[in-house]
């Protein structure tokens, strides 16, 4: 490699450490507000986070009414909870930790009052639903791959509503959010053995069950 060449890549890598650090100075910036009581930076922070968690409330819950109200208590939670935010992780992190608690409450509430609801597998999506999820980011593929993508992605998650919960949490921020082993063990609390487990036998359900569909 040339000399302009390593400089070149020297160049693109100090210019992304950069890029980094000013986005958590910015985040930072963007807590502190929040801590302080200013509205407007909870607007902000609303804003900047709302789509990712109501794409992740969806997919954890298979309902578009349900992920609404999910996220509206996500939010709520976070403005209650904000001060307790030590800056650990990143903020992204957190919501997602409050998403996914959110949701076992949820399920636990609904199971107790017998309101848990199954997918079946040959049932098709609401269309007012299936609509609305169009919307929804697709973890920014290039334009020839939306169209497969979301087809893809709607089979699949057809089959992770049957999943157990556990199974599906990890797969919902495994493969839909494309977050990192080490994430996913930050949100969930547990070993990275324990996620690494969980992915693999809930990865073996999701074959047998498309096996058994297909057959």
């Amino acid at each position: 490699m040339s000399e302009f060449s390593l400089s070149k890549d020297r160049g693109l890598l100090t210019g992304q450490v950069a890029s980094t650090e000013a986005a958590q100075d910015a985040e930072a910036v963007l807590v502190a507000r929040c801590k302080a009581g200013d509205s407007l930076a909870f607007d902000e922070l609303i804003s900047a986070h709302q789509e990712r968690v109501l794409n992740t409330a969806f997919r954890l819950m298979g309902d578009y009414d349900e992920a609404l109200d999910l996220t509206q208590e996500v939010f709520l939670n976070c403005f209650r909870k904000i001060n307790s935010f030590k800056g650990d992780s990143a903020l992204s992190t957190w919501l997602y930790r409050i998403t996914v608690n959110t949701a076992k409450n949820r399920w636990k509430y609904r199971k107790s009052r017998g309101l848990h609801r199954m997918t079946s597998l040959d049932g098709p999506m609401d269309a007012e639903d299936e609509a609305r999820v169009k919307q929804f980011p697709d973890g920014q593929p290039t334009p020839p791959q939306v169209a497969s993508d979301r087809e893809a992605m709607a089979s699949l998650e057809k089959f992770l509503h049957r999943l157990s919960e556990e199974y599906r949490v990890v797969m919902v921020l495994r493969y839909l959010e494309e977050l990192s082993y080490e994430e996913i063990v930050e949100i969930l609390g547990l070993s990275i053995g324990t996620v690494k487990s969980r992915i693999h036998r809930a990865r073996h359900e999701l074959r047998e069950m498309m096996r058994e569909h297909l057959a």
